[in-house]
């Protein structure tokens, strides 16, 4: 068991990569199928879907990992198959409440939240895959909780692959001017994707042998799953909630403050389906790592193992520290390229070097967050979160109409560094991580500054001269990053041992 955290990040991290590079390149056909007014609308659809998706999960994934590694640890086998039975329960009238939500409430939400009767029919076909979602998540969460990462990647990677096979014949076969249909074609896809997905994910872990022991007592596994995942589940309604006020709020105000409607779909369609997946793209090992501290910090937590934790959450933060850094010294460089070879836009290439210093808050963001989940933080990153929506919605409701799109990218930097800022404050409190930021903020910085420049020194030399664009601009990038880590070493920010001590610190 020792290595398998090591081992189950490494195939994550892999899986991940495809998974996203799959889900990149799909976004980017379908942006340019049906342009970034429609993805305007997608993502509108999204926002609603993604609070039903909440209503039928319920934070029963986080809970079903957390319980089964902690039953694990403490090697009660049967509770953990007894954990993964109640949460599918739980699922079944979770996601049929969802269900019913949404297919029913797809037409009041499309006219008077969304503002766009067009979103009507691409959300009934999702309605579908919700309880498809829900059992997925449960089958997937025991999967990760035992240290067994294959069997749900290549479900997500199986899904991904249905979905846009999917999606691709049926925007053949359609007007793709017709923005109802196309995003039709795009729900539907989703749909099937999660119905393969779950019957391939149900197979595996019916031959799956692992855990077989007599009968003992799970008095407390219902109790323990319900504590867990309330709050978590709390957290995320509120949010989705939130979240969908504020997306449904971006082109109304946007609106108001004398922008053409569909010139507001548009550049709210560019930042959310086109500038965010590019910023978030980079984040594959992140969130692989990010998945696997959740049962490996809970078992440490069960344990009271304060030194094991400690540790764990040093060599984390390093390294999302280094990688946010790398990645604002590259959309920086490079973000009018990478713009035109990926949507021919000009206008996304401006909208990645405005966003792309929220790189390294938003990555922190997505790992504190797990951590302080594995930690048992729930209620306060309920909070935390809380308070980011509520500024947020207040500042595009008050300060977009009078003062344009800068005031939405003004409250977009202010809330998300006050996120980080709250997230990071609540992990001091709870852990006894030290900062260290020369190693982690200064030396790197210096790192991205030097890579960065004989990296665009080297774009300059190559492009038009020798090669294409894309390819000019892919042999920029891995210099970039290859002479980031060189320098990185030189500069003693990492060490060689920092690897192994990063392996150590996942051993349980």
């Amino acid at each position: 068991m020792k290595e398998n955290i090591i081992k189950g990040t490494i195939i994550l991290t892999i899986t991940t990569i495809i998974i996203r590079t799959i889900g990149f390149v799909f976004r980017i056909y379908l942006a340019n199928a049906i342009g970034a007014e429609g993805i305007g609308l997608y993502q509108l659809i999204m926002a609603f879907y993604m609070l039903t998706v909440t209503l039928a999960t319920s934070g029963i994934s986080v809970a079903v990992s957390r319980i089964v590694a902690e039953e694990i640890a403490k090697n009660k086998y049967q509770n953990a198959k007894k954990a993964l039975r109640l949460s599918l329960i739980i699922s079944l009238i979770t996601s049929g409440i969802a269900t019913i939500v949404l297919f029913f409430g797809a037409e009041p939400v499309s006219i008077y939240i969304l503002k766009d009767a067009r979103a009507i029919l691409p959300l009934k076909y999702l309605a579908p895959s919700l309880p498809l979602l829900a059992f997925s998540a449960c089958y997937k969460g025991y999967f990760f909780a035992v240290r067994n990462v294959v069997k749900p990647t290549t479900a997500q990677v199986l899904e991904q692959i249905v979905r846009i096979f999917v999606t691709v014949q049926l925007i053949k076969s359609i007007r793709v001017d017709n923005i109802i249909y196309a995003c039709s074609a795009a729900t539907i896809g989703m749909t099937a994707g999660e119905l393969i997905s779950y019957i391939y994910i149900v197979f595996l872990y019916y031959i799956d042998k692992k855990y077989k022991s007599k009968k003992q007592n799970t008095d407390k596994i219902l109790f323990n799953m319900l504590y867990i995942s309330i709050p978590v589940a709390g957290t995320s309604y509120l949010n989705s909630a939130l979240r969908l006020l504020e997306n449904a709020l971006i082109p109304i105000k946007l609106v108001a403050s004398g922008m053409a409607v569909s010139s507001a779909m548009s550049i709210y369609g560019m930042i959310k389906g086109m500038v965010l997946p590019i910023l978030f793209f980079p984040t594959s090992f992140l969130s692989s790592l990010a998945t696997m501290l959740l049962p490996s910090l809970s078992s440490a937590n069960v344990n009271n193992n304060e030194k094991h934790i400690t540790y764990t959450l040093s060599k984390v933060l390093h390294f999302t520290s280094i990688s946010g850094i790398l990645v604002v010294s590259l959309f920086m460089l490079f973000p009018y390229e990478l713009g035109n070879a990926l949507y021919n836009s000009t206008e996304v290439g401006t909208l990645i070097r405005i966003l792309s210093f929220l790189c390294p808050f938003m990555y922190l963001n997505m790992v504190v967050t797990s951590v302080l989940n594995a930690l048992g933080e729930q209620v306060s990153s309920f909070k935390i979160n809380l308070i980011e929506s509520i500024i947020k919605i207040m500042m595009i409701f008050f300060l977009v109409p009078k003062y344009g799109f800068t005031a939405y990218l003004f409250a977009l930097f202010i809330t998300t560094i006050l996120n980080t800022i709250l997230y990071i404050y609540r992990l001091l409190k709870v852990s006894y991580i030290i900062f260290d930021i020369s190693n982690w903020v200064f030396k790197p910085i210096l790192a991205a500054i030097i890579s960065g420049l004989i990296s665009k020194l080297l774009y300059s030399a190559i492009y038009t001269n020798i090669l294409s664009l894309n390819n000019s601009l892919i042999l920029s990038i891995a210099s970039i990053g290859i002479i980031y880590l060189i320098l990185l070493f030189i500069l003693k920010s990492l060490k060689p041992s920092d690897f192994n001590s990063l392996k150590k610190s996942f051993k349980r």
